[in-house]
């Protein structure tokens, strides 16, 4: 079954076209009823200002978003006095809370704000500042919430709530929070989004252990840092130094629960990495903007082609002389949701050495993220060559209105537009032809392939790799771009730009650590739910292959593998 990621909808028997445009529908109704429902407050932004940076394109200025607590060689405590710890909410739900949002041998929950008083929660953890995440949450909660900063600044200037309930954990430390050992890492989601590893002390002196992805789009970094930290004994510091370092081993405890972001758990998820998407569309605009002859007119351009167009031939090197018309500009515009996307609109803006323009509201929320650098890219003037608009803005109708706007400030003779979505990379006709994608083998395969290459570590990730779906993902370059909409002054490029991990990315995570429960946190079904499975299976597979081998030289065949995976 192929369903929408929002609101469960069958799309099997739906178009590519047709099932991008009911989710993106689905994902633009949830911002409106967000905006009706939250009131912002003009409440102090909880931030730490660094000083002025050399900006070096979007993935130094995300860097600068992370918080700098002091490094010190303590674990911050985080108590609350126990007439404290129990909430007294100010609303009341008639859903029952999923299991999966109660995080086992706590008292904690995790994106757990709809559903009313819960009497046995002392801390609310919240991941990331997604409406799908903290809806419920209101100005007079009175739970203690725990998230990142960025979130913590999201949470208390557009929602409100009382500062004294807010706590902010630094990044990449281990905390004690109500005796739980408490870590985040970076979700490689939207700014402030985070994985929680949770280590909770046993009364018989051992250690649960519990990994919380949140939304993340896996990569081989978070496999390393979360192996980091377990590492640590839990009654050391865990500081980001350590958990940055280089991993030279693979292994480590296991892991009680993993909850994992299933959105794409299907086969038919493979989209291109984030820095493929964001470096071809940032060189695309730079390639329109340096040279006006390249004028993207796409209608003409249908006419004149009888097969379908490379990107290379929908502009047209002219040997006329510039006219007037050729010295205005291009206006490049992407679309985003209340937080998300930043690093393909800071990409651009740094590739064509431009400002970017934000509306009131959004830049209220980047200024959440506290990075200095950031906030010297925007801009006021709609004369900006580079404008960040709301998602359901970007259609024909809404983008040649907003040009309209826009050339009452600045000489614009066009706009460029991008939407970016892990739908943009839909499978279309391959629903039809594999609705559900291929089965995972079976464990007696896996055997037959450890018996074939026990002495040859690399040679078994390799055919595992294969068996396993884990190199699928797709490549992305320039020629990759095909508009979905154009006129003769708007053009409309969707972008394969996810935050959330393919299919692909989802294995070699599962793959890379040692679970014994995989809880999913999205809706998916029991057919694409046996890959969990046979990806932990394969984890107890490496364990066995490493005994038979030499462990080292095991952990380096499979850390070259996970890195160099795309």
């Amino acid at each position: 079954m192929v369903e929408c990621p929002v609101c469960s909808a069958e799309l099997l028997e739906m178009s590519m076209e047709q099932a991008e445009e009911h989710v993106n529908g689905c994902l633009d109704r949830s911002v409106l009823e967000e905006k009706k429902r939250i009131k912002k407050t003009s409440i102090k932004i909880i931030s730490k200002q660094e000083p002025t940076m050399e900006i070096r394109g979007a993935k130094a200025v995300l860097e600068e978003i992370e918080q700098t607590e002091p490094d010190t060689e303590e674990i911050p405590q985080y108590d609350i006095p126990l007439e404290k710890a129990s909430p007294q909410a100010s609303y009341m739900s008639k859903h029952p809370l999923p299991s999966y949002k109660r995080m086992p041998h706590t008292t904690f929950t995790v994106d757990a704000f709809k559903y009313g008083k819960l009497d046995f929660c002392t801390g609310y953890f919240l991941t990331h500042f997604h409406s799908d995440h903290y809806g419920g949450l209101s100005r007079g909660f009175t739970g203690h919430i725990y998230c990142s900063r960025i979130t913590a600044n999201c949470v208390q200037y557009r929602i409100g709530v009382d500062p004294q309930f807010i706590h902010a954990l630094p990044m990449n430390r281990r905390c004690n929070v109500q005796g739980v050992f408490v870590t985040f890492i970076d979700a490689n989601h939207c700014p402030g989004a985070v994985i929680i590893v949770f280590e909770i002390p046993q009364a018989n002196g051992g250690m649960a252990r519990i990994v919380h992805t949140g939304d993340f789009r896996a990569s081989p970094d978070h496999v390393k840092q979360i192996l980091q930290i377990l590492a640590v004994e839990h009654n050391q510091p865990v500081r980001p130094a350590m958990v940055l370092n280089k991993l030279n081993s693979y292994g480590s405890p296991p892991i009680d629960y993993l909850y994992l972001d299933t959105t794409y758990l299907q086969p038919t998820y493979a989209f291109p990495s984030q820095s493929q998407v964001v470096q071809a569309v940032a060189e695309f605009c730079f390639k329109v903007n340096s040279d006006k002859t390249y004028l993207p007119n796409l209608q003409t351009k249908s006419k004149q082609q009888k097969k379908p167009m490379q990107l290379t031939n929908w502009f047209k090197i002219t040997s006329k002389a510039p006219t007037r018309t050729s010295k205005r500009r291009v206006l490049f515009v992407v679309g985003s949701y209340t937080i998300g996307k930043e690093r393909l609109f800071i990409e651009i803006a740094q590739r064509l050495g431009a400002r970017i323009y934000v509306a009131a509201a959004k830049r209220r929320m980047l200024e959440c993220m506290g990075s200095r650098s950031l906030l010297q890219m925007l801009s006021d003037s709609m004369s900006a060559q580079v404008h960040v608009v709301e998602m359901s803005r970007v259609n024909m109708r809404g983008l040649t209105e907003y040009l309209e706007m826009a050339q009452k400030h600045a000489p614009f003779s066009s706009i460029v537009a991008f939407r970016p979505t892990g739908w943009s990379h839909a499978p279309g006709a391959l629903y039809r032809q594999q609705p559900r994608g291929p089965d995972p083998p079976g464990s007696a395969v896996l055997q037959q392939l450890l018996a074939q290459n026990n002495q040859d570590p690399a040679q078994l990730i390799q055919h595992l790799a294969q068996i396993s779906l884990l190199q699928s993902d797709s490549q992305f370059t320039i020629d990759s771009l095909k508009p979905r909409g154009a006129s003769a002054s708007v053009t409309i490029f969707p972008v394969p730009y996810s935050e959330h991990s393919s299919f692909a990315e989802l294995g070699r995570f599962v793959c890379s650590l040692n679970t014994k429960h995989v809880v999913p946190t999205v809706s998916c079904d029991a057919a694409n739910a046996r890959w969990l499975q046979h990806w932990q299976n394969v984890n107890a597979l490496f364990a066995q292959a490493a005994k038979s081998t030499q462990p080292e030289l095991f952990s380096n065949a499979w850390i070259a593998f996970i890195s160099n995976a795309k």
